[in-house]
């Protein structure tokens, strides 16, 4: 029996040897073909384009196709729940935004954990946020303004995309900070809330730069300034809410890539070389700007930090969500 037994052990630590030799030659070979990129909103729009640009500069990096598919729905958490569920070979790849870390707050019944069935690849991308008003507003000093909208917080039609959305983060931000409350105004789109700013019927709105900009420089808006921590490339001379006297109001609005939990060291290392790659691609660095979209620090773009990143994040908007979003 003890020889029968010690001849089975013997058996099961040759299987086990074939199999780990196995799987690192097949970790070594990868990727041998293309690598589908779940992109969890609709085609067109600033994820998906940003998610774009990076799956052709990783296709060359790696030496295979990097296809993306669109599973959009429930604020991203379809496509997400999608690739937590994929085979975890490397092949199945997330590209996602600041949604992994509020979803946590906003849905309680979440099919999925960011931290434990994900493997941070790396954060990517900054999308630079700024605050705007309605025209009327176009004279206004900067701390007037602040002042108007602290002293007449309940009266203030704030636009914004409703819970979760990253102008209603930056607006709850704001109301915080300046310990009131506006009358929280949910539209279809920042697209629809810019008009209703524009046109004076809200009175401000958070938006990306890339959109926002193009509606201040025309005159439609009154810029008042940069949400979060350093100025834009695309509007160097627009200063941040902080540099004017109004701190802890900064966001940052992020893209990241992620890999379900499981996928060997290996392919991880592989993966992470190739974003880093593409990151510093001065082809990337180009058409990312174009689409307003800025590279972050070097320490973001690495399992690491992504995953300490995604950790603050979620720290940092679950108590003020559920505390700004009324319960359903």
């Amino acid at each position: 029996m003890r020889l029968a037994g010690r001849a089975i052990l013997f058996a099961a630590a040759v299987l086990l040897s074939v199999v780990v030799a196995r799987g690192g030659a097949v970790a070594q070979n990868y990727p041998a073909h293309p690598i589908k990129l779940i992109v969890p909103f609709a085609a067109g729009g600033p994820t998906d384009v940003t998610g774009r640009i990076l799956a052709d500069v990783l296709s060359r990096k790696l030496g295979r196709a990097v296809v993306v598919e669109n599973f959009g729905g429930a604020g991203g958490n379809v496509g997400a729940e999608r690739a937590a569920h994929a085979p975890p070979d490397g092949y199945t790849l997330l590209f996602t935004n600041i949604s992994m870390a509020i979803s946590p707050a906003l849905y309680p019944d979440l099919a999925y954990d960011p931290l434990r069935d994900f493997v941070s690849l790396g954060i990517t991308v900054f999308s630079p946020t700024m605050l705007v008003a309605k025209p009327s507003f176009a004279n206004l000093p900067f701390k007037d303004f602040i002042g108007y909208l602290k002293n007449n917080g309940p009266k203030v039609n704030a636009a914004n995309t409703g819970p979760g959305g990253p102008s209603f983060l930056c607006e709850s931000l704001l109301m915080r900070q300046l310990k009131t409350r506006f009358n929280m105004i949910p539209y279809q789109g920042t697209g629809p809330a810019m008009i209703d700013v524009a046109a004076g019927r809200a009175d401000i709105v958070c938006d990306a730069v890339i959109t926002a900009s193009v509606q201040a420089k025309a005159g439609r808006v009154k810029a008042y300034g940069i949400v979060g921590d350093t100025r834009a490339k695309l509007l160097p001379d627009l200063p941040t809410l902080a540099e004017q006297g109004l701190p802890n109001v900064a966001m940052q609005v992020w893209s990241a890539l992620y890999a379900p939990k499981g996928v060997p060291a290996l392919i991880v290392g592989r993966l992470n070389d190739a974003l880093r790659g593409a990151l510093n691609d001065p082809d990337f660095q180009r058409r990312a700007v174009a689409v307003g979209q800025e590279t972050v620090p070097a320490g973001l773009a690495t399992p690491g930090g992504a995953r300490e990143f995604l950790q603050a994040e979620i720290a940092k908007w679950t108590p003020l969500l559920k505390a700004d979003v009324p319960s359903k």
